[in-house]
């Protein structure tokens, strides 16, 4: 407990190890430093942020079903996995919840099922971060009910929380407050106002204890914060030289015994006992329940499961799709009956010019928009799952590869196949296979960009350098000849995806030896009748299109590794 900005959330982040960078000092695990083996501490313990962080379109069943395989994997029969989830369903009052959207859970539901998802390995630690925040009275009290339920089992639950009733606060067996960073009172929660009517602060009849501690630690009541700091440090070494003392009496006993037989070997049978329990302790906390013998699933696996996972619910969530075809499909119909016939006509270049620039803004601005915004809506879903060990982050990634690329793909072909017949630019399949082959890598370029701005910024800085550095890159493509370019910004020339793409499907159209373009009888004079003097004003005489291919697919690669490097680097910032 502890007022507002008095370290709370920072000490539990610490604890649960979320948090390890500027941190001096040591946590210690059964007597042991947990610094040398923090992942088996992980293993065994869970972490519960204050915002739950579900899926909200899939079902109480589908998380929960999803959750068991990627953390038992499938070395546990798909009964004893039903029975499971049923039973900690039924423990946690969700049973009757399983067909329900996770968007339809109340705040107090979507506590428990939060809980019921980190409960699947049975972790003997939980962490939780103010698990009554947003919840009404009626559902603080099921929650931590809850929470002393599986206490009383044999967990060890931790949890901030900041003001509870009386009746909620009787619950807790330890306290532990914060106050400016200090210990204010460490021990039974029966024991603190005795603790604090020591130092001469009594609590009024009726008043909530929970209360009065607060008030007191805000310097209320003319508390002096300093001397009931001092007094917590005081309790506190007098408690450890107690534990200390009795410690070492008891091994000095157990010695003793250890060299006498009394009562027909008891002693012997207790220190046997003994240094059993001494070597349980000492244990590098290992997993003693049924679940040891599981594996969580194989890289394969949690691939195949998180991809299934984000097609049930783009599935169920299917507005966004829809807007990206419908969009693609109308840009496309928009664009086609502006620019009608202009493709095979000689006096209508520019204006064929224009069109396919703006295909070339349309496929980057939708591939890139479109994604940019991903991980950072799902960053906080990302990093409770990834912190509490249910997949690697290379599944991950790849799973929201393989259903975000193919998407693309076919709102790029949409607008393609419709625009291009519609302009009049068919000749033949291989011209067209060359536009549709640069327009969709382009897209998918822009679209790794994306993925790397919303990783890599925040999401108001996204929106904005998103935009900024496609208008960046286009300069490079559009109407700018490398002659023409200042030396100092050559090399920009050189990486622009941008101009790849456009000099990829100008040349599908204008290059490759294109026979002379139509020039209608009303006009005397069409300077672009032969294709190549077009080319040449626009500085794509010599353009290698397998060149320009090939940098595309690199700057994709490239971009892919950086953003998983970015979300690693995200994800394990101690």
């Amino acid at each position: 407990m502890g007022p507002s900005g008095a370290g709370k959330s920072t000490l539990l982040n610490i604890m649960a190890g979320y948090v390890s960078s500027g941190v001096s000092g040591m946590v210690q695990v059964n007597g042991k430093s947990r610094s040398h083996n923090s992942e088996s501490f992980r293993k065994l313990s869970c972490y519960i942020q204050q915002h739950d962080a579900l899926r909200p379109w899939l079902t109480v069943t589908e998380a929960m079903t999803c959750a068991t395989h990627l953390k038992l994997g499938f070395g546990i029969a798909m009964a004893e996995k039903r029975k499971l989830i049923e039973k900690i369903l039924f423990m946690l009052g969700l049973e009757q919840k399983g067909n329900t959207p996770t968007m339809g859970l109340s705040g107090g539901q979507k506590k428990r099922l939060a809980i019921a998802l980190e409960m699947i390995n049975n972790p003997p630690i939980l962490f939780l971060d103010e698990p009554t925040t947003g919840l009404d009275s009626s559902s603080c009290a099921q929650c931590i009910s809850l929470l002393k339920r599986l206490a009383q089992d044999g967990r060890t639950i931790v949890c901030t929380i900041h003001t509870p009733s009386a009746l909620l606060f009787e619950m807790f067996d330890q306290l532990y407050t914060v106050v400016q960073g200090h210990c204010f009172y460490q021990g039974p929660t029966s024991e603190m106002l005795p603790f604090l009517g020591d130092l001469g602060y009594h609590c009024p009849s009726y008043h909530n204890p929970a209360d009065f501690m607060m008030e007191i630690a805000v310097g209320e009541y003319g508390a002096d914060v300093g001397k009931v700091i001092k007094a917590a440090l005081k309790k506190y070494y007098e408690i450890s030289s107690r534990c200390i003392e009795l410690d070492s009496t008891f091994d000095d006993n157990v010695k003793m015994m250890e060299s006498y037989t009394i009562d027909g070997g008891k002693a012997e049978e207790m220190c046997k006992l003994h240094k059993q329990s001494e070597a349980l302790d000492n244990s590098s906390y290992e997993e003693d329940d049924i679940f040891s013998k599981t594996k969580p699933a194989s890289l394969v696996m949690q691939f195949l499961l998180l991809f299934y996972r984000n097609l049930l619910m783009t599935r169920r969530n299917y507005f966004l799709l829809f807007c990206r075809i419908i969009a693609h499909a109308a840009v496309a119909t928009i664009f086609g009956y502006l620019y009608s016939g202009v493709g095979p006509n000689a006096n209508q270049v520019l204006a064929n010019y224009v069109y396919l620039y703006g295909s070339m803004l349309m496929m980057v601005y939708t591939g890139k928009m479109a994604v940019v915004l991903s991980f950072q809506i799902e960053m906080e879903s990302l990093t409770r799952e990834h912190f509490n060990r249910w997949y690697k982050l290379g599944p991950y990634f790849l799973s929201v590869l393989v259903l975000e690329i193919p998407v693309q793909i076919c709102c790029s072909l949409i607008y393609v196949v419709i625009s291009y017949h519609l302009t009049g630019n068919y000749v033949n399949f291989e011209r067209f296979f060359i536009f549709a082959l640069f327009c969709v890598a382009g897209s998918i370029c822009a679209q790794s960009w994306g993925f790397f701005v919303g990783a890599t910024l925040s999401v108001k800085l996204a929106v904005f350098i998103g935009p900024i550095l496609a208008v960046l890159f286009s300069v490079f493509g559009f109407c700018t000849r490398y002659v023409d370019i200042t030396p100092i910004f050559k090399w920009m020339w050189h990486i622009s995806y941008y101009r790849a793409s456009f000099h990829g499907i100008l040349n599908s159209v204008y290059g490759m030896n294109r026979d002379d373009l139509h020039c209608p009888e009303t006009q005397i004079y069409c300077h672009f009748k032969n294709p190549v003097l077009f080319q040449k004003d626009m500085d794509i005489e010599h353009v290698d299109m397998q060149s320009n291919f090939v940098l595309i697919m690199l700057i994709i690669i490239t971009m892919y590794i950086s953003t998983v490097f970015v979300l690693w680097y995200k994800l394990n910032k101690r």
